[in-house]
């Protein structure tokens, strides 16, 4: 079940350096940078089919013992829905670098077959090469968890880096595999043309994929994102969601 942030989804989904709300869902070390409560509520529909809807809501509370967070997740329809719970943690080791991880708990049901329940963990870590500079990386469900019979969690691992060009300007690259299929290269970047505004695009490999975005940014702490992704085959895929912090 992949994020369905739209924040990130109009990057690429290049997201595992990125410091802000939605690394509930892409990388757990980045609610370090949080310093007040955030909620992001998304959701997507893949390829325009009501079968792969995603919805998603998160909570992230820092504290001064680290950042904690909840995620609750659902994928699916009415024969196959599946559900995903998750509790993290995050903490600064020291100023540059940042360590977090998640329990997971998935829930699949298939009426034919009934429900079946599975734990997993993820962990992930970021660090500042540079002012400018950050590199993440992360790791899902690196021992093998039966999600149903015969079928696995995936483990998927991540690495990459986020370059804050200037005040206006970030760019993200990030390489992902997922131990079943082959290297995914993702990239992405985010312009702030004015305060309120922001404007995303990005690319993948692996499949090859096209994304852009929007944002915008309202008065106390609230922010609208919208996305979109383009498969050659499968079509558009559009997400929209709120956050505040």
């Amino acid at each position: 079940m992949s994020t369905v942030t739209p924040l990130g989804a109009g990057m690429g989904h290049a997201t595992v350096a990125m410091q802000s709300p939605v690394a509930l869902f892409s990388n757990q070390a980045g609610l370090t940078s949080l310093t007040k409560l955030a909620v992001v509520a998304a959701a997507e529909q893949r390829f325009l089919l009501s079968e792969l809807q995603s919805m998603a809501i998160g909570v992230a509370l820092p504290t001064r013992s680290g950042s904690f967070g909840l995620i609750v997740q659902s994928f699916g329809y009415e024969e196959f829905r599946q559900q995903k719970i998750g509790f993290s943690y995050a903490r600064k080791l020291w100023s540059a670098l940042s360590v977090g991880a998640q329990f997971d708990y998935f829930q699949t049901r298939i009426p034919e077959y009934g429900s079946r329940g599975s734990l997993t963990f993820e962990a992930g870590m970021q660090a500042d090469v540079s002012k400018n500079l950050r590199v993440g990386a992360h790791v899902f469900s690196p021992a093998q968890v039966e999600l149903a019979a015969g079928e696995n969690l995936p483990t998927i691992f991540r690495l990459g880096i986020a370059w804050q060009v200037s005040d206006k300007l970030v760019v993200v690259s990030e390489l992902e595999k997922d131990i079943e299929f082959p290297f995914r290269w993702k990239n992405g970047l985010s312009y702030q043309p004015v305060k309120s505004l922001y404007l995303r695009s990005g690319f993948a490999s692996e499949p090859s994929m096209l994304y852009f975005g929007m944002g915008f940014a309202f008065g106390n702490g609230f922010q609208a994102d919208m996305a979109g992704s383009f498969h050659q085959s499968l079509g558009f895929s559009p997400s929209a969601g709120l956050i505040w912090n």
